[in-house]
């Protein structure tokens, strides 16, 4: 299944370049209610990747991510490598059963956090955005309490819900949950007592993204498509840079050429 980002020229480069896809945290969205119904503890812990799995050009996405002027990349759905991690401990963390996902062991765990989804789900990383006027409520339903400890059902549900307003966008988002984790150094380096100390809310996250690897061979046929009344001089550059990165990459005109007017 083919899946859509509208974005400026200088990211494509960046995209191609890196081999990577950024996940932006989500408190630092366009969204400016995105954290509304999340409890402040973890407010920092969710990282996305937006896009929609709509063919039919948006012209509000155009204007609101490319103002007029970038391109919209299509690559498959599963555009990620993917690991197979072993059922096993690595120092006080690990997978109770063989796990496949697109973060290789050294990204899974870093100085600074260590990644929880659920990847063994079918919506353990990637999800359709559910937009509902009660969406802050159905987020902090998600928040189960009782007297011992506070749990989560499910993280998906904490990130899937968005304000009607945005309902234009047809948005789907891959999604991670990164629990940041204190500095090692007041472990003396030692990683298991710092995952022994690991506890949502003592501390932010630092980092406001996250680069997940792009299948090589996927990034080779990415489809790449210009702006509406694209000028002749920014379709150079595109091709140049799609030249430069990849050994197929194909370049679309936009289906709404003739039928918007540039201003």
């Amino acid at each position: 299944m083919p899946i859509f980002h509208y974005t400026n020229v200088q990211s494509l480069a960046l995209i191609l370049h890196s081999k990577k896809i950024r996940f932006t945290r989500l408190d630092l969205l366009d969204d400016l209610k995105e954290i509304d119904g999340l409890p402040d503890n973890i407010e920092s812990s969710f990282f996305v990747s937006c896009w929609t799995e709509e063919s039919e050009e948006n012209l509000s996405l155009w204007s609101l991510y490319t103002r007029m002027q970038g391109v919209r990349i299509e690559l498959p759905q599963k555009f990620y490598k993917e690991y197979k991690h072993p059922k096993g401990d690595y120092g006080h963390w690990g997978f109770s059963e063989e796990t496949i996902c697109p973060i290789n062991i050294e990204e899974f765990r870093t100085d600074e956090y260590i990644i929880s989804n659920p990847f063994w789900l079918e919506d353990g990383f990637y999800i359709k955005v559910i937009y509902d006027k009660n969406y802050k409520e159905l987020k902090e339903s998600a928040i189960l309490k009782t007297e011992k400890e506070t749990g989560i059902n499910h993280i998906k549900n904490l990130i899937i819900y968005k304000n009607p307003i945005w309902e234009f966008q047809k948005e789907s988002r891959f999604y991670l949950m990164a629990n940041p984790l204190p500095p090692l150094s007041d472990f003396d380096g030692d990683r298991i007592k710092q995952m022994k100390n690991i506890s949502l809310g003592r501390i932010n996250n630092s980092c406001d993204h996250i680069d997940i690897g792009i299948n090589p061979e996927v990034l080779d046929s990415i489809v790449v498509r210009l702006y509406p009344n694209c000028e002749y001089s920014d379709e150079l550059i595109v091709r140049s840079i799609l030249d430069k990165f990849t050994k197929n990459g194909k370049i679309e005109h936009s289906n709404l050429n003739g039928t918007y007017r540039t201003k």
